[in-house]
């Protein structure tokens, strides 16, 4: 508790007396009197302090309070447990909560929510309504008759690596560092219509020429193939261990991926047959007597063929071997 008594903040320490120690604080507002103040703290506690003192503890919510405003008749709080609760003026009684969930969004909500209960992480409230920020990147409006409308969302932590357009339809991907991939509406409502999760943090992405894939590049090394329409993985790899910095499909039938990782490698994938050479380790490998072809064997029991020095894969019949 700081005070200026002379041009300068002199600050001091609460006193919690009987009631024991404190937890960490989250945040705080000031009560109806310069004396009251209360603050939120990471076991879900409302702290009641008159001038320094500690005088009670509510009992708010499950896990932190992470955000608590002052109204002239009572409070609004928010934790991380996902809910809303609105006070009297005393912390006395919870008059209504408001659980963030998909089943509660009124229909002109722009977006969909990605998780139910989201840790809420900001809450403001004037002229019936209350605005509400999770940590998901989410502005959500709560009515307190009880409606709840998705105002608009965006990433959540780090920094959106990747963006691709659909081919023909006005929408457009992209993923982050915050592992999710997401589907955007170009029309003026600019709203996501689809969202799934990623394993690792994602950093480039490319719609397939028809538009009936998507390319998704991670940042361990990965990348994986998703159906357009329900992001389903189609088939997933790892053949390199440092950032997927770009990913590519061919023109035309999009039969071929370029793949190009920060190890300084480019891969090329059949689409088509979902493979870009050996599909397990290497086992054995020899030259031919001219030394322009390579014979490969794998952990698969496969026995494979490359032309050097281009790497192109050679068919060979098994009696020529």
């Amino acid at each position: 508790f700081c005070s200026e008594p002379g041009g300068g903040l002199i600050g001091r320490k609460g006193c919690t007396g009987a009631l024991g120690r404190t937890d960490t604080m989250m945040c705080a507002v000031y009560g109806w009197t310069e004396e009251m103040a209360f603050s939120g703290t990471s076991t879900g506690d409302v702290c009641i302090w008159r001038d320094v003192f500690l005088i009670k503890t509510v009992k708010a919510h499950d896990g932190p309070v992470f955000s608590m405003h002052a109204l002239e008749k009572g409070f609004v709080t928010g934790g991380k447990d996902g809910v809303v609760a609105l006070w009297d003026d005393t912390f006395e009684r919870c008059l209504k909560t408001y659980a963030i969930k998909r089943a509660a969004l009124a229909p002109g909500s722009k977006g969909l929510l990605l998780e139910d209960n989201p840790s809420i992480r900001a809450i403001s409230l004037g002229h019936g309504h209350i605005l509400v920020g999770t940590k998901n990147g989410e502005i959500l409006e709560v009515d307190k008759s009880g409606p709840i409308t998705l105002l608009v969302q965006g990433h959540m932590e780090g920094e959106v690596w990747g963006l691709a357009t659909h081919p023909h339809l006005p929408i457009c991907a992209t993923v982050s560092d915050d592992k999710t991939l997401r589907i955007w509406d170009l029309s003026p409502s600019h709203c996501m219509l689809a969202v799934r999760k990623l394993k690792k943090g994602g950093r480039c992405c490319c719609f397939s020429p028809d538009g009936k894939a998507l390319a998704v590049g991670l940042n361990d090394g990965s990348f994986l193939i998703v159906n357009a329409d329900t992001l389903e993985d189609l088939v997933s790899f790892q053949h390199r261990k440092d950032v997927i910095s770009e990913i590519r499909f061919s023109p035309g039938a999009g039969k071929y991926l370029a793949v190009a990782s920060c190890d300084n490698f480019v891969d090329i994938y059949n689409v088509m047959s979902s493979k870009r050479g050996a599909s397990s380790y290497i086992t054995h490998m020899d030259w031919d007597i001219r030394g322009k072809l390579l014979q490969v064997n794998t952990g698969a029991k496969e026995q494979l063929f490359f032309e050097a020095p281009r790497g192109k894969k050679q068919t060979i019949p098994s009696l020529e071997v």
